[in-house]
């Protein structure tokens, strides 16, 4: 049986790896922004939606190999930020 899917294929470790970061980044830049007098609010908005995209390019750039030139993946961490950061708006500020 042919498994040729467009999805991407996340196993248990990518999801550990990418909640590792994502949270570990809030645990340790959360404190140093609030002190610096960002907004807890803020702070947290732009603390995960760097986080999730940092994360999530690594996982499928680099684990996964996802990419074929430097300049798709350069594309791919664009978009991907794109939508970490309008994912984590949506979720901080309109929900």
């Amino acid at each position: 049986m042919e498994t040729n899917s467009k999805w991407i294929k996340f196993n248990y470790k990518s999801a550990v790896i990418f909640f590792t970061i994502t949270i570990l980044a809030n645990l340790i830049f959360l404190p140093i922004l609030t002190s610096l007098g960002v907004s807890r609010a803020f702070g947290l908005f732009l603390l995960t939606s760097l986080a999730s995209s940092a994360a999530l390019s690594y996982i499928l750039l680099a684990k996964h190999g996802f990419y074929k030139s430097k300049k798709q993946a350069s594309i791919f961490t664009a978009i991907v930020t794109l939508v970490c950061t309008a994912s984590c708006y949506f979720l901080m500020y309109v929900s």
